[in-house]
């Protein structure tokens, strides 16, 4: 058997470091969930392409096909599209997030 007098400050020390690590996986997840509002102005800069203050079905397609693959961007340009004029604005692209936030909020 191992020398006891070396295990017990080591589990000590494990004791008390624990509710340290856990409340800074804690920080660390409320960062990351505030981090997607702050990040969809820079998102829609990259997604307005051609820079005309607007994100048209092609430039949004083109920034998100990769992540939600053809299909799944298509459709949720057409549901972020509130006035089907064939682009998203500022607000109507925030609207995604704004909406996600209200539907997790209503459970």
């Amino acid at each position: 058997m191992k020398n006891p007098s070396r295990i017990i400050p080591v589990a000590l020390a494990a004791a008390l470091l624990c509710p340290v690590a856990l409340e800074a996986a804690k920080a660390e997840r409320r960062d990351k969930k505030k981090q997607p509002a702050e990040q969809l102005p820079v998102a829609f800069a990259a997604a307005d392409a051609d820079g005309n203050g607007s994100v048209s079905k092609e430039e949004f397609l083109a920034a998100l096909k990769e992540k939600l693959g053809e299909g799944g961007a298509s459709s949720k340009f057409a549901s972020l599209d509130k006035s089907a004029d064939g682009k998203l604005t500022k607000e109507e692209y925030s609207g995604g997030e704004t909406e996600r936030k209200r539907r997790k909020k209503d459970k």
